[in-house]
């Protein structure tokens, strides 16, 4: 078996005998990690417990807690172990998943990394910059016997040949203008091969030189991403910085003065994770998507991914250099198909399943922003049957109820009830199990965003548990005029009057249900 070793001991004792290493004598103890000859110092204090030196080693070295344990005369110490208690230890890190990777640049120096195989060339390349260069990972292409590794969701694993110990590769400045790659929070996450293929089939088509093209549509920024032919788009990216009202939008907005965005309750800056945060609650009638998967959702959002580009045709006001500088984020998702939108054609061709599966998105999400223009319409198969996809939500998950508006009150499918297996995909729903996967994906809800989530989610369940169709759960959330105030806020505000400041928030919803089942019972007497 491959180890590592390390040996823990008084510093005043052995330091004298690395004096290159620059040391302070005062350290009480001196690790030595030992990696293929190469001593590797660091310091521990005599108050540091087993954990954190492994978490020091994990935060260095890249080898996860997990891969490590921590030997004494051939026994593991518990986790509880105080080194002050030993003056020499042994630990011994497992290397059977861990590949070594020997990459060389074109300058001669070699740089020698230990990865486990499940990681990714894009991690390879993150690692790499994170040595001390301030370059970063796009900047880096790597070849291995020639061959030029692009696809940064390649394995480690698939680089090995027949066993070898050691995978040499060959360091490159990289000679592109652009990049595309994954902004994924937590590491946990692998992303789905749908996603992808989707990020793959963006970079293609850059590669081919076929830039992005931006959408005439909309306030803010929005580029049609083009695949290798250049004949069709696969993709939208929508940058954070050119939402309406941010620093670079290309429609000439003027600043949000507070942060508010164009609709209450929103906030600029932060479209593409509701993007996204869409996409993931979307699940499908099975409940929430074990990951990867591939499963479309319920009501249909594309999938939207979380990404890092840079190109030059994006809006660059300040001017623009291929540089980490100008990279931008923003969400990225997949491009549909489609015959035009709600509004290039009459609503009575729309089946009602297709009506009532975005009602329920829109409700549970308050949306602030649905539209006409941002259902898209396509049709199915050889039967030509209508599918309408829903866009652009970067006006979900508001903090307020104010501005929530939704097109499809006003078409007659809303009045029709909802169907037994949308009656169920509604009971399913948990507003706490969805706050806590969009923590899993890396987006803590703001406290007053995840307050009108929970009721929104819970007017949606009673509403459609007493019989009540889309239009008249849509007709309490969203307000007749301008000036007069929902039913829903109404609610909000016979709460609050009852309350102190000081109640919880668990306190608060409690609260809000009761006054909302004296609501709906009244609702559905009338």
């Amino acid at each position: 078996m491959s180890f590592a070793s390390v040996a823990l001991c008084p510093a005043l004792e052995d330091v004298v005998n690395f004096p290159r290493f620059g040391l302070n004598l005062d350290d009480p103890i001196l690790i030595l990690l030992n990696i293929a000859e190469s001593l590797n110092p660091m310091r521990v204090m005599e108050s540091d417990s087993l954990a954190s030196v492994k978490l020091t080693i994990q935060s260095i070295k890249g080898f996860l807690l997990k891969k490590q344990k921590l030997l004494y005369d051939g026994r593991e110490l518990a986790r509880d172990y105080v080194l002050a208690n030993e003056k020499l230890l042994h630990l011994v890190i497992k290397l059977s998943d861990l590949q070594s990777i020997s990459l060389k640049s074109f300058g001669g120096k070699v740089v020698e990394l230990f990865v486990e195989r499940s990681r990714s060339v894009g991690y390879v390349k993150q690692k790499l910059s994170e040595l001390g260069s301030s370059s970063s990972a796009w900047d880096h292409e790597l070849t291995l016997d020639g061959e030029g590794l692009d696809d940064d969701q390649r394995l480690v694993t698939d680089l090995c040949k027949n066993g070898e110990n050691v995978v040499h590769l060959l360091i490159k400045k990289s000679s592109k203008d652009f990049f595309v790659e994954p902004l994924v929070i937590n590491r946990e996450i692998e992303l789905p091969s749908l996603l992808k293929e989707l990020i793959s089939s963006t970079i293609e088509g850059l590669g081919k030189g076929n830039a992005p093209i931006k959408s005439s549509d909309g306030s803010g920024g929005a580029y049609f991403m083009q695949d290798q032919s250049g004949h069709k788009y696969v993709s939208v990216f929508k940058p954070i910085d050119e939402e309406p009202m941010a620093v670079n939008n290309p429609h000439g907005q003027p600043l949000s003065h507070d942060g508010e965005g164009l609709k209450k309750g929103t906030q600029v800056g932060e479209g593409a994770f509701r993007e996204v945060a869409a996409y993931i609650l979307d699940y499908p009638m099975t409940g929430p998507r074990a990951f990867p998967h591939d499963q479309p959702g319920f009501s249909g959002v594309p999938p939207t991914t979380m990404v890092k580009c840079l190109h030059k045709d994006f809006n660059h006001p300040n001017g623009y250099s291929s540089s980490q500088e100008n990279a931008k984020i923003g969400s990225l998702q997949m491009f549909v198909s489609n015959v035009g939108t709600c509004e290039d054609m009459g609503y009575g061709v729309f089946p009602v399943d297709q009506v009532h599966k975005i009602s329920v998105l829109d409700i549970r999400l308050a949306n602030a922003d649905r539209h006409g223009g941002n259902i898209l319409v396509s049709r199915d198969g050889n039967d030509g049957q209508i599918v309408l996809t829903p866009i652009d939500h970067g006006y979900c998950f508001p903090n307020k109820f104010e501005d929530c508006t939704f097109e499809w009150l006003y078409w007659p499918q809303a009045k029709e009830p909802y169907s037994s297996e949308t009656l169920d995909y509604i009971k399913s729903l948990d507003a706490e199990q969805d706050i806590e996967l969009l923590r899993f994906h890396g987006w803590e809800i703001p406290n007053s965003c995840a307050r009108v989530f929970r009721i929104s989610t819970m007017l949606l369940k009673k509403g459609a548990a007493k019989g009540l169709t889309p239009f008249a759960i849509g007709n309490i959330m969203c307000r007749e005029t301008l000036e007069k105030e929902s039913v829903i806020e109404h609610i909000i505000c016979d709460a609050e009057a009852l309350l102190s400041e000081k109640t919880t928030e668990e306190e608060f919803i409690s609260t809000v249900s009761a006054i909302m089942d004296q609501y709906l019972d009244q609702y559905t007497l009338n």
